[in-house]
C-alpha cells in the first residue's frame, strides 16, 4: 500500500519524508494498514512559505468568504459522519456511541457553527472605542497558526477541525495542522473535507495544510520559525513546555493545554 500524501500548498502530494509509520488499534494491538509519512524539514519549509502567502491573501477577503468556508466544512463533516466515527474508533478505541457519534462529533460541528456567528458579527475582533482617551483598538489576524492536536480528542481538538483550528480560521489565519500519529487517517479524512471546503469557498489554497508526523527537532524548529504567527497545542506537559521555550525564544504567542497523570482509585466494590 502506498504511503499517504500530505496536504501542502494547495495539493495532496507525496511527502519529502524521513520515514513512515502506521497507526495501531489500541483495543486489539492490530497495526492498521495505511502507511503515513514522517515529514522532513523540507515539507515544513514549503508549508510555511505557502501559509505566508495565504495569510496575506486572507487579509483582503470578506468575512462572508470565511463564513462560507466554515459552513461548507461543517456540512461536509456531517455528511461523512459514519466513516469518520468508524475510523476514529479503529484508531483510538473510543466508543462509537455515545462518545464519538453523539458527543464529540456534534461538539465539533457546533464549534464551527459558533465560529460562523463570530465571523458574521465580528465579535472575535473585540472592537473597543475609548472616547475619553481617544483610543480605538481591535484584534486582527496574526498570520499562519501551527496547531498540534492531541491523541484523546480525534474530532473536537483535532488540528484540522478542533477548537484551535476554528478560532484561527475565524480570525482570518491560515492553519498548518500537525496531525497526531495516533489517529492519522481520521485527521486525513477531516483534512480532505476541509480542503474541499477551501476550494468550494474560493479561499487561498494554502488556508489549510496538514502534516502527519515530524521528528521532534523539526517540530521545535517549526515552532520557532519567524514566519509563524502563533501556535496552538493540546498534549503532554513535557512536549508543551518544549514548544513554549521554542516559541518564547522568538517572541511568538503559544496557547497550551497540557495534560497530567490523573490518579485512578479502584474501590473494594469494583474489585469484587
Amino acid at each position: 500500500m502506498p504511503v499517504q500524501p500530505v496536504l501542502i500548498a494547495g495539493e495532496w502530494r507525496p511527502a519529502k519524508a524521513s520515514g513512515s509509520f502506521h497507526a495501531e488499534n489500541p483495543a486489539t494491538g492490530e497495526t492498521l494498514p495505511d502507511e503515513f509519512p514522517i515529514s522532513s524539514w523540507a515539507d515544513c519549509d514549503a508549508a510555511l512559505n505557502a501559509a505566508t502567502e495565504a495569510a496575506a491573501a486572507l487579509r483582503s477577503l470578506s468575512p462572508e468568504k470565511i463564513a462560507l468556508f466554515l459552513m461548507v466544512f461543517e456540512g461536509r463533516i456531517r455528511e461523512r459522519k459514519t466513516e469518520l466515527v468508524e475510523t476514529a474508533h479503529a484508531e483510538t478505541a473510543l466508543p462509537k456511541t455515545p462518545r464519538l457519534a453523539d458527543v464529540e462529533l456534534p461538539r465539533t460541528t457546533d464549534q464551527l457553527r459558533q465560529a460562523i456567528r463570530a465571523v458574521a458579527d465580528g465579535s472575535w475582533a473585540w472592537p473597543t472605542i475609548d472616547t475619553k482617551l481617544n483610543i480605538r483598538s481591535l484584534l486582527a489576524p496574526i498570520g499562519p497558526v501551527l496547531i498540534f492536536g492531541p491523541n484523546n480528542f480525534p474530532f473536537a481538538y483535532n488540528g484540522v477541525a478542533g477548537g484551535d483550528f476554528v478560532a484561527a480560521i475565524a480570525a482570518g489565519n491560515p492553519v498548518i495542522a500537525k496531525a497526531h500519529p495516533s489517529h492519522p487517517r481520521t485527521s486525513q479524512l477531516l483534512a480532505e473535507e476541509a480542503f474541499a471546503a477551501v476550494l468550494e469557498s474560493e479561499l487561498p489554497p494554502a488556508t489549510v495544510q496538514m502534516l502527519y508526523h515530524l521528528a521532534p527537532e523539526d517540530g521545535l524548529k517549526l515552532a520557532a520559525d519567524r514566519r509563524l504567527g502563533a501556535i496552538g497545542f493540546t498534549g503532554s506537559r513535557a512536549a508543551g513546555l518544549k514548544l513554549k521555550a521554542a516559541a518564547d525564544a522568538v517572541g511568538k504567542p503559544v496557547y497550551l493545554e497540557m495534560s497530567s497523570l490523573n490518579p485512578v482509585v479502584i474501590l473494594p466494590g469494583a474489585l469484587a
